[in-house]
């Protein structure tokens, strides 16, 4: 009781302001957990989410857009990674995201990697993580979901699901599927994370012959559970590496579009680092994501694009920290576009900048219509 009242003082007193100062001189992982905990414990209050919505959800403009054959209130999203174990879906649905994706989720609990995992780049708002898919496993993360059946408004939930580190390549479908399986009544799209550079062997599932066998195994999974849910089939997206090669983009692109696959997620983090930047922490083994990454993400948007003729949609993800990113995103093909780092630097004020900042754009092109504005930049671009 103390400490919801504790939360709601926070939170009638510009809320993450108050924390960011504190947050930012302590262990990144633990600040994340402290975030978590206090997300959670909005997201069982039913007052505390009111006053999270009226605080930033209810100021962020609408924006509709089409994903997955519904409208969603804006093309903004929350990536996978942040609540990797669906604790805090009520409270960051609250925030006013269009799409929210927990995960990554796996079927055993894993611990990740050892050792410090996350390290900041503050001068570059980039984030180098090593975590390795930690995570409760699926009993603790569907337990979860339970928890928080219905309180989700408004939002889309993804969930990004993988294999345990102990499971061989040759047996990952097996892994896929059995997430699959547990969280199909949950999600409103599944997404299959092929991509992390942080868990031993994972991206060598994009490659051409394991990625045709995964794809194949899943989507056949997919129509089976389909069919005892009465018809529903699950959108499934898959997740890619921005250090693929161009023949693998080629490759994964004709692909999906084989499978018909209802989404292709560009990018994960980067295992490259740009030679002009001179960090302490710039040499740490992880995946990169931020600033750092967002050329490199929106150049893979591109070449999906291309390969595809806009027949799959693009999530776009990778260094959006502003409206000017997100409409780079967007005009290179993406539909939606997710964030994660830039909440990590600016707080959940930043899904209220991105959103106004976009519908500022689209008024540029006399268009009231978000996806007409778009068109007309494309073809003007």
């Amino acid at each position: 009781m103390a400490a919801s009242r504790s939360l709601g003082i926070i939170l009638k007193n510009s809320g993450y302001k108050l924390l960011q100062p504190v947050l930012a001189n302590i262990d990144p992982e633990r600040a994340h957990r402290t975030t978590l905990t206090l997300l959670n414990r909005i997201s069982k209050s039913k007052s505390l989410l009111a006053s999270v919505s009226k605080l930033y959800g209810n100021r962020v403009p609408e924006l509709p857009v089409q994903l997955f054959g519904k409208q969603i209130r804006n093309p903004v999203g929350l990536a996978a990674g942040f609540d990797k174990d669906a604790v805090a879906c009520p409270a960051l649905a609250a925030l006013g995201f269009g799409l929210i994706e927990i995960g990554t989720v796996t079927p055993n609990p894993q611990p990740g990697n050892p050792g410090v995992r996350i390290f900041r780049l503050n001068e570059e708002y980039s984030i180098i993580n090593r975590l390795g898919f930690n995570s409760s496993g699926l009993k603790a993360v569907l337990h979860h979901l339970a928890h928080h059946r219905g309180m989700v408004e408004n939002t889309l939930l993804g969930i990004n699901i993988g294999k345990n580190t102990n499971t061989p390549n040759e047996y990952a479908h097996q892994d896929y599927a059995l997430c699959l399986e547990g969280i199909y009544e949950y999600a409103d799209y599944a997404v299959l994370n092929l991509s992390s550079p942080n868990s031993p062997g994972l991206r060598m599932l994009q490659h051409q012959t394991q990625f045709n066998q995964l794809l194949q195994s899943v989507m056949n999974k997919r129509d089976e559970l389909a069919d005892i849910h009465h018809g529903k089939a699950l959108p499934i997206a898959v997740k890619i590496s921005p250090d693929l090669d161009t023949e693998d983009i080629i490759s994964i692109a004709e692909i999906a579009l084989q499978y018909r696959v209802e989404a292709l997620i560009a990018t994960n983090t980067t295992i490259a680092r740009p030679d002009s930047i001179n960090h302490k922490h710039y040499n740490e083994t992880g995946g990169l994501s931020g600033k750092l990454l967002t050329d490199q993400s929106t150049a893979v948007i591109r070449k999906l694009v291309q390969v595809t003729q806009g027949e799959i949609p693009i999530i776009g993800v990778g260094g959006v920290s502003s409206a000017a990113d997100a409409w780079r995103k967007l005009l290179a093909g993406a539909s939606v576009v997710q964030l994660y780092t830039a909440m990590v630097y600016h707080g959940p004020t930043i899904i209220k900048q991105i959103v106004s900042g976009l519908a500022d754009i689209a008024k540029s092109y006399d268009s009231t219509n978000f996806a007409t504005a778009i068109e007309r930049a494309r073809q003007q671009s």
